[in-house]
């Protein structure tokens, strides 16, 4: 196989773009990665101050609740009537989430969820604390005020707001992340856009990961790589943000694919470039020079390119030459193989005649004379049957002896168009001639080397098989040519046509698609043997236009005595 030069170079540009792209492909790969997971640290290392901004906002709204609570306790409180004190507070709630938190003088609780020793503290200080605590599974945001008549301090008062689902999607919405809030016993008081296997993987751990800080990397339990901060919920527990790896990467794939279609386009373009500018005409001789050494080395490398240039052309029409050779040796090869074949069938067959016609003969005189003396109508119908019977088996022996009769040597050439005129007459003068239309095209000069009878016995024969291949009659048309000595004579009909798996099978003898009524199959095999025993050849094809057979026969062409017709 050759390949041109300019192939060649288009490969190598090719293998050199690759080999410099794809690693700078794989290293920027790398580097989108890490500056994607970089981004997604950064972003989620903010989640705390967004919580700390959250909580001081909260507090504030809250220590001015917890104080018009505390502000209407003071006789309640005082004269220790509880439950008044318990149902002023609830009526000051605006938000029947929160919780009411009543302290006696004492510090001891009266009514809510309890608080931590160091918010009591505080507010016998004069405080307004706020602190987290967990409680019966929840988490809460507590703020207490002092309830006092005068200078006497006669106990505090507060509310609790619960640290719900809500309070967990308002921080999954500032920080874009997925927010989990965990009491210190390990408990899930709440979650927003979270992982609930997540969830449960990171419970225990998170109230020791908000007092170390920083940013960790945790393998979720159904196998999803996750980013996660916590931040300190005071003693309530702590709050969680995750994110996850592969929805912060999810565009890496859009990427990846943008890169390898920019660099395909460049890797096209490069090639394009790189055609047109190597190209050239590589066959074109070398230019003359006026330096005496040089122009010798062109004339040189001009001569040897001519001597090249006719070399090959003799060689492809030498191969060429060769290729047509070895093909006609396969046809006359096949050609010989099937001729000897039938040379071979032909004198058996033509034996087989010789011995069964003199027996047929001798039955068949038998015969008349027992069919002469009998006067039974039923046995003389009989006997008749019998007798045609052996015509026909002496007809068909008749047809095999055809095939080697001792050729006429003073009858070896005809006029084919008065052979082809009168076998037209016969068929049209027979009892369904009529029913058939016959035409004759094209003529011929020349004489056609084979006896009169033996063309017209080959012609019967043909136009026989196409008349019964259209049993309720059609067109039949006979041509006549003559070119490069040969005398062509092709009848074609428009019958069905002839079977691919057929074709090779119309000339053996014996062989018929008409069942035993129509023939035994030697019409066909005659007229062959009868063609080529005077040096001529018959073929069978079908129509390459509109549908039927036909059978072409070729003769050495002869000088002719008669005028064309």
């Amino acid at each position: 196989m050759r390949i041109s030069l300019h192939r060649i170079l288009l490969v190598l540009l090719a293998g050199v773009f690759a080999i410099a792209l794809v690693p700078a492909g794989v290293a920027l790969d790398r580097r989108l990665s890490a500056e994607l997971e970089r981004k997604a640290r950064d972003d989620l290392s903010m989640a705390p101050k967004i919580l700390a901004d959250r909580t001081a906002t909260m507090s504030d709204a809250l220590r001015m609740h917890a104080k018009d609570v505390a502000a209407g306790l003071a006789v309640a409180i005082g004269s220790g009537d509880t439950l008044r004190a318990a149902e002023q507070a609830t009526a000051a709630l605006v938000d029947p989430t929160e919780e009411v938190i009543i302290l006696g003088p004492e510090g001891e609780l009266w009514e809510g969820p309890r608080v931590g020793a160091d918010l009591v503290r505080r507010v016998d200080q004069g405080e307004m604390p706020v602190g987290f605590f967990a409680s019966g599974g929840r988490a809460l945001m507590v703020a207490l005020a002092p309830v006092a008549a005068g200078d006497v301090r006669l106990g505090a008062a507060g509310v609790g707001a619960v640290l719900d689902e809500a309070f967990a999607a308002t921080l999954a919405g500032l920080t874009r992340s997925q927010v989990i809030v965990v009491a210190r016993d390990g408990s899930v008081p709440a979650m927003a856009a979270a992982d609930s296997l997540l969830a449960a993987s990171v419970a225990d751990s998170a109230y020791g990961w908000s007092r170390d800080g920083g940013v960790r990397t945790v393998a979720g339990l159904a196998g999803q790589t996750y980013w996660v901060i916590a931040a300190p919920l005071g003693e309530a527990g702590a709050v969680l943000f995750a994110s996850d790896a592969a929805v912060s990467l999810a565009v890496l794939p859009a990427l990846r694919r943008g890169a390898l279609v920019a660099a395909g386009i460049a890797l096209f373009l490069a090639l394009l470039l790189a055609a047109v500018a190597a190209y050239g005409d590589f066959g074109a001789p070398v230019e003359r020079s006026v330096i005496l050494e040089l122009d010798t080395v062109s004339r040189a490398f001009g001569n040897m390119r001519q001597a090249l240039a006719n070399k090959l052309r003799e060689l492809e029409s030498a191969n060429q030459e060769l290729t047509d050779r070895q093909e006609k040796l396969r046809q006359l090869q096949a050609e010989m193989i099937q001729r000897d074949r039938l040379v071979a069938t032909g004198r058996l067959v033509t034996e087989l005649a010789h011995e069964i016609r003199n027996p047929v003969a001798n039955v068949r005189n038998c015969l008349e004379v027992i069919r002469r003396g009998i006067d039974d109508d039923e046995l003389e119908q009989f006997t008749q049957l019998a007798i045609d019977e052996l015509l026909r088996l002496h007809s068909l022996a008749e047809q095999m002896l055809d095939l080697n009769r001792p050729v006429d040597p003073d009858a070896m050439s005809c006029e084919p168009g008065r052979i082809v005129r009168q076998v037209v007459e016969l068929i049209k003068t027979g009892a369904d001639g009529g029913a058939y239309d016959i035409s004759v095209e094209g003529s011929v000069r020349e004489g056609a080397a084979i006896a009169p009878d033996a063309l017209k016995q080959v012609l019967l024969n043909v136009l026989q098989n196409a008349r019964e291949a259209m049993p309720d009659g059609g067109a039949v048309r006979l041509r006549l040519n003559s070119r490069d000595g040969i005398v062509e004579l092709v009848v074609e009909d428009d019958g069905p046509g002839i079977p691919s798996e057929v074709l090779p099978k119309v000339f053996d003898p014996f062989f018929t698609t008409k069942g035993e009524v129509h023939g035994v199959g030697l019409g066909l095999f005659v007229a062959e043997g009868i063609v080529r025993r005077y040096g001529g050849r018959m073929t069978a094809a079908n129509r390459e236009v509109g549908r039927g057979a036909s059978f072409r026969i070729e003769l050495e062409a002869v000088a002719s005595t008669e005028p064309a017709a």
